[in-house]
């Protein structure tokens, strides 16, 4: 279960667990696990009473993160390794006897993947009699046994492959406002999951009296169509004309509940008149849903008694502008803030947003840009430049490869003739710091981070005395510019240098580093800055090894220099050697670097971008990153481990992770070391297991709830907000080679 603030129905609810695990078959093993997603941890000393008092196992997790989707995410993150059978059940909830028997043995008898159970409502004494209905406070209400296409999270039970088969996983920008659950039995269902309604694994919820009141019913309904709203209005995958079906059935419910309402006033029956206004109310919540209104349910109002600050970004582009590791970074910084509730902003600093419209209400998260307008809670582009711009990227990522092919060799022959190869990043004009500085005076924020040392102002202007104000290094900028002249290439900023680097980072209290060398080497260029590792963030996604395609290898990556100098190189010295020892080996190339690529070897297919890259990381035998130049830490090798694939990485690939232990990957730099690593790997499916379970066991470094920890430490500890101080400070300090690296 997760928990928020009820110590004492989670000492009740634990209590009859106790008794529920001696109604199980015999053999059957039970363990129960608590994630405490309150930032006060009151859920301790409840768990460490029982352990004392009762022999059954429970494992304590504090998260205190508030978002109740993270928290379930979270067990499932632990959990999904160690046990067959999932259940759960909410903690302001009782099981009757016999519960967890019958949603095992439904599980089983009827081969279901997924078993839910009502939830029955438990009226304190006084409750009014027209109340007393199952329509108002149980779940579903009366409804015989059978399948089902609806399931709620506070009473049900699952297999665990069938959430690591299809990496499932609750939406945490959900978990905030709600609908979070339906989602994900609605992707389960999708899957083709087969979920049991069983009515005798039963539950009981006590009402508290405050939700006796008429307001609170509605204001519920209210919710419920807003979210239901959300979901069709927001959520890929659903057929085009749903939000349409869900207006009509909308004005549908509203004009039927109305008259339902009506008919109940007349007659005085004051329970059918409460339940035609919630149907009315949720129809009209569906309608503000399908209009982009959210709501905040979870962890509002007391979730932090101190007033939670403005998080403010200031970056050269947004992190929707293109699927690029450097993008995915950034996204994992919004999100965890959003996450805790802070409000953030995003100062992008040129024309590269990533959309053209988009309402901010409700998300936790505001954009402001040159040649952007507020309208309302609408942002609108209205620059022509950006709308040109931003149609020209969109449109090029739609063409036909070899029309990006042509184009892409067009720009390349114009980079030489300017003597450039690669950019290392563009330094602010003083029209941008100066608009820069007044938009961080108008949002005041409690802290700042600058998207890489090139947002930083070359003449530091801080907005106020005493904000946080971090710098995010993506890399060691000056260690990438040397490894690309390593390699022969021209960069921009020509002349850049260490000591450019260091007079970027003076000012700065705080610095963040992607990896553990790069941590290192930012320490010795800011040797008075506090230096935090925040790796990429990712959560593990587990998948079966009997999914993989015999012979695949894949390679993922963007269209960066770095990228396509790796791909071209395995295609012409590697690939060859591969393919003679084993013929039916192939090569899936994701990623815009397939539009920076001629004519490819047989066996190569160009799978150019993918909606979802899962399904290419479960079906791959073996990931390459074949990186010749470069820093910071390889996304591409971030996302085998956490997809528990075994790769084949360069030196170069490896940095940041040469600590890890154990080791996920076999490192080869030359040709030939290359094609044996990544052939032996195709042939032998042990080889391949044990890499893929190393992965699985240092996947966890790179989870959210652990990734930011460092980060939330050094500004709590500076007074920042009421971040949660849970967890071991900060990351292991792994005893890495070399230093930096570059995104995806």
């Amino acid at each position: 279960m997760v928990t928020y603030k009820r110590p004492r129905g989670l000492a009740t609810l634990l209590e009859h667990l106790g008794a529920q695990v001696q109604t199980l078959p015999d053999g059957t093993r039970a363990s129960v696990v608590v994630v405490d997603n309150s930032p006060g941890l009151e859920a301790r000393a409840v768990v460490e009473a029982f352990r004392i008092d009762h022999g059954l196992p429970v494992s304590y997790i504090p998260h205190g993160g508030v978002n109740i989707a993270e928290g379930r995410n979270e067990l499932l993150q632990r959990m999904l390794p160690e046990a067959p059978v999932l259940a759960f059940i909410d903690d302001d909830e009782v099981p009757r006897q016999g519960w967890l028997a019958a949603l095992v043995a439904a599980l089983q008898r009827h081969g279901a993947d997924i078993v839910v159970g009502p939830v029955w409502a438990d009226y304190p004494d006084g409750a009014p009699a027209w109340l007393q209905r199952p329509l108002f406070h149980s779940v579903p209400g009366e409804q015989p046994a059978g399948w089902t296409s609806e399931g709620w999270t506070g009473n049900y039970a699952l297999r665990a492959e069938l959430v690591r088969r299809h990496a499932l996983r609750f939406d945490e920008s959900l978990g905030r406002s709600g609908g979070e659950d339906q989602l994900f039995f609605r992707q389960a269902i999708a899957c083709g999951a087969r979920m049991y309604y069983e009515p005798s694994a039963a539950a009981d919820e006590t009402v508290p009296p405050e939700r006796l009141a008429v307001r609170y019913l509605l204001r519920r309904e209210h919710r419920k169509g807003i979210t239901l709203g959300l979901l069709d209005r927001s959520r890929p995958g659903w057929p085009a004309g749903r939000p349409l079906r869900r207006a009509l059935q909308a004005a549908y419910w509203t004009a039927g509940g109305l008259l339902v309402a009506a008919r109940g006033a007349a007659s005085g029956e004051k329970g059918i008149a409460v339940g035609g206004l919630m149907r009315a109310v949720r129809g009209v919540g569906m309608v503000a849903g399908l209009l982009g209104r959210n709501v905040v349910i979870y962890g509002g109002g007391d979730a932090r008694p101190t007033s939670t600050p403005t998080v403010a970004f200031v970056a050269s582009e947004g992190p929707d502008h293109q699927q690029a590791g450097h993008s995915r970074y950034l996204e994992g910084f919004l999100s965890h803030f959003r996450s805790r509730g802070f409000r953030v902003v995003v100062l992008v600093t040129t024309h590269q947003l990533g959309f053209l419209v988009r309402r901010s209400s409700g998300t936790g998260l505001h954009y402001r840009a040159p040649g952007l307008a507020h309208l309302g809670d609408w942002e609108v582009v209205v620059s022509p430049t950006a709308v040109a711009a931003h149609l020209a990227w969109w449109g090029f990522r739609r063409l036909p490869r070899w029309m990006q092919q042509r184009i892409d060799a067009a720009r390349s022959r114009r980079r030489r003739r300017a003597g450039v190869d690669h950019v290392l990043g563009a330094w602010q004009s003083p029209a941008t710091e100066r608009w820069v500085a007044d938009h961080l005076v108008d949002v005041s924020p409690g802290v700042v981070l600058y998207n890489t040392i090139f947002a930083v102002p070359r003449s530091f202007i801080r907005s106020q005395p005493d904000g946080v104000h971090v710098v995010i290094c993506h890399d060691v900028v000056s260690e990438r510019a040397d490894s690309m002249r390593t390699s022969g290439h021209l960069v921009a900023p020509a002349d850049f240098s260490a000591a450019d680097e260091a007079r970027s980072l003076a000012d700065f209290d705080t610095v963040v580093a992607i990896q553990w060398d790069d941590a290192r080497s930012l320490a010795a260029l800011a040797p008075h800055a506090q230096v935090v590792v925040v790796p990429v963030s990712m959560r593990a996604h587990v998948t079966d090894a009997d999914a993989r395609v015999p012979g695949r290898c894949l390679f993922v990556g963007s269209g960066s220099l770095h990228n396509v100098e790796a791909i071209r190189w395995f295609l012409d010295h590697c690939w060859p050697g591969i393919r003679q020892r084993m013929p039916e080996a192939e090569l899936h190339v994701v990623g815009t670097v397939c539009a920076r690529l001629g004519d490819v070897p047989q066996g190569v297919v160009l799978r150019g971008e993918v909606a979802d890259l899962v399904a290419e990381y479960r079906d791959a035998s073996v990931v390459l990153a074949p990186l010749r130049s470069g820093s910071g830490l390889k996304v591409k090798v971030v996302e085998a481990i956490c997809h528990g694939v075994a790769s084949v990485v360069t030196s170069v690939g490896a940095q940041g992770l040469g600590g890890l232990h154990p080791r996920p990957f076999i490192e080869a730099d030359e040709p030939t070391a290359f094609v044996d690593a990544v052939a032996d790997l195709l042939g032998d499916s042990t080889a391949r297991m044990v890499l893929e379970e190393a992965a699985r066991e240092v996947a966890r470094l790179f989870d959210p709830a652990q990734a930011y920890q460092a980060l939330d430490h050094a500004l709590a500890a500076a007074g920042v907000g009421d971040l949660p101080l849970t967890g071991p400070h900060g990351m292991p300090e792994f005893a890495g080679r070399t230093s930096g690296g570059e995104g995806r």
